[in-house]
């Protein structure tokens, strides 16, 4: 078994996180073009934070021997757990409240001017469903319940291996 410290070093560790990644991405475009469930804006968010950790782990996977890469790897992947974390439980708690009047999100992704992707791509990443429907759940968890815990695992596991990546290498 692979010691979690020798993980950032280790091109399976990067492989294996950029194949959840896709798997996800993938999960992600069933639900949306095989069930007909329209993502809303922060289900466009947490697929963003998704693809964060696809090209980050995938900069790690060709970069692991090289430490500025693999560290700058390790700092956006765990960029994007955090930010996915963030938005996908404001969403899980947004479905969870009891007044409908807050269960609303904005119409139409906010993302920079210098790059429109919900213009650009629309059939991805815009967001014609609304953040408080619940159209999916599983095991009594909504979507963005598991996008929480997904997300979760993912920072837990990279700040415990960076933390031990790094502890081993100042030892």
């Amino acid at each position: 078994m692979m010691r979690i410290y020798l993980w950032p070093s280790q091109r399976n560790a990067w492989l294996a996180l950029f194949l959840i990644s896709l798997s996800l991405l993938a999960v992600a475009a069933y639900f949306q073009y095989g069930l007909g469930l329209e993502p809303c804006v922060k289900c466009v968010y947490q697929r963003m934070a998704v693809i964060g950790i696809a090209v980050f782990s995938l900069l790690g996977y060709l970069g692991s021997s090289n430490p500025l890469i693999r560290l700058t790897a390790l700092a956006g992947v765990l960029y994007s757990a955090i930010e996915g974390l963030l938005i996908a439980y404001d969403h899980w708690d947004l479905q969870a409240s009891k007044n409908a009047f807050f269960a609303v999100c904005e119409s139409a992704p906010n993302f920079p001017t210098w790059a429109p992707l919900h213009e650009w791509l629309p059939s991805y990443f815009a967001a014609p469903g609304l953040c408080g429907d619940i159209d999916w759940s599983f095991l009594g968890a909504t979507m963005p319940a598991w996008m929480t815990f997904i997300f979760a695992g993912v920072t837990l596991v990279v700040t415990v291996a960076t933390i031990s990546h790094i502890w081993h290498k100042l030892r």
